[in-house]
């Protein structure tokens, strides 16, 4: 009997997860797109199904930046019939939350790291161009409005899993074009 309690607990994370009966999408299956509001900053696709976690600027009711956590990440379970659904404690803690880092307080500027991969980070930075925040990265020496991340993973386990490669893809911002970049983390 005492076997059974940590297989249940590891079967539950991976139902929650969506790791159980979750269908691989085939290569070219098209991923939806989530819609885009006035809060929206950039979204994360994987390959193992179209589950979609949407990353929004995070702003109180008096219309200011939460400065505590700016950015509000939730899932879109495109599998599940499109319900949004908050992220668990595990997923905001291990997976797909994100750090922050005051880069300047009074301008709103902000580092931003996946709790997941801290070797790569984002900036929220309010943009020049049309006084809106956005979310940038540096990439190949590239600033890229970020719009876009998949992560394409191959096996693995819930806690480690083989990520093959992962896409950037946003506007260039000296360039001002679309561009995608991969790279393998």
């Amino acid at each position: 009997m005492k076997r059974v309690f940590p297989i249940l607990t590891i079967l539950f994370v991976l139902l929650v997860n969506g790791y159980l009966f979750a269908q691989t999408p085939k290569p070219g299956d098209n991923y939806p797109v989530p819609p885009k509001t006035a809060k929206s900053l950039f979204y994360v696709q994987r390959s193992h199904n179209k589950n979609t976690i949407v990353y929004d600027l995070n702003i109180l009711p008096d219309g200011k930046i939460d400065q505590e956590a700016p950015i509000h990440p939730y899932w879109i379970r495109y599998e599940e019939g499109g319900v949004t659904q908050e992220l668990s404690f595990i997923q905001r803690k291990y997976c797909y939350g994100l750090d922050y880092e005051v880069i300047d307080a009074s301008k709103g500027s902000y580092k931003v790291f996946f709790v997941c991969y801290s070797k790569k980070y984002l900036y929220l930075l309010k943009s020049a161009k049309d006084n809106k925040y956005h979310t940038y990265i540096s990439i190949n020496n590239k600033m890229i409005e970020l719009s876009k991340v998949f992560v394409k993973t191959d096996g693995g386990t819930f806690w480690f899993p083989v990520v093959r490669y992962v896409e950037i893809s946003g506007i260039d911002v000296a360039t001002n074009t679309f561009t995608t970049i991969r790279f393998v983390p």
